[in-house]
């Protein structure tokens, strides 16, 4: 667990210029609890890998994250703090929801390589010209009469998916912020595809047809 931040982190103190909101002594960015006081504190600013103790690396192992956000979240829970006054409540409050944003982010390969770039400040404005694939599977979307039609263009759009993450990961370790922009946009198109093949696939099922009749809806 080389790249986990220590636990007792989140109650630490340091030389941030921050206060415990209600015994004024020292705390860090990252603490939860005052050292001192034991008070929750506010939610700060901090980004999500801190937030969840980990390093700060594009690669995420994910029994690490687990671990840190299974252990955050006990500590968070809303019945620890029942009896707390209301400011404490509220504080603990807005500390999990912000946990359970960045975990979210964080365990998704797409949100977290879209997160990177915002934290490099390597966002770009998304590519006009579409994907030559996104293309294809979209025309043949489009023309897919069968469900068994649309579980074809699913699997070769989530091979795709699949591989364009690899591809995606490599760009952001290398740095190649405009190769990771690229890719992110075709991934994009083929999320999109994906659902609207589920769409699809739905109303060309037996079952979704004869509902359709029975409540008289086309």
């Amino acid at each position: 667990m080389s790249n986990v931040i220590g636990m007792n982190e989140f109650a630490g103190t340091a030389n941030s210029g921050l206060h415990c909101w209600l015994c004024q002594k020292a705390v860090s960015a990252r603490a939860l609890f005052c050292h001192n006081c034991g008070t929750i504190q506010p939610l700060r600013d901090i980004d999500h890998f801190a937030r969840l103790g980990l390093e700060r690396r594009i690669d995420i192992n994910n029994e690490l994250l687990e671990h840190q956000y299974s252990a955050l979240s006990r500590t968070l829970d809303p019945q620890r703090f029942m009896i707390r006054g209301i400011g404490e409540r509220g504080h603990a409050a807005k500390q999990l929801e912000a946990l359970n944003e960045a975990y979210e982010v964080l365990r998704e390969p797409l949100r977290r390589g879209r997160y990177w770039l915002a934290l490099h400040e390597r966002e770009f404005k998304k590519a006009v010209e579409v994907n030559p694939l996104v293309k294809e599977l979209r025309r043949d979307l489009d023309k897919a009469a069968e469900a068994s039609q649309c579980d074809r263009i699913a699997q070769k759009a989530g091979q795709a998916l699949e591989n364009g993450i690899m591809g995606l990961m490599q760009a952001l370790r290398g740095e190649k912020w405009q190769e990771a922009n690229a890719v992110l946009v075709e991934l994009d198109g083929l999320e999109s595809i994906l659902g609207d093949v589920r769409t699809r696939r739905t109303k060309l099922t037996p079952e979704h047809n004869a509902k359709s009749v029975i409540s008289g809806v086309e």
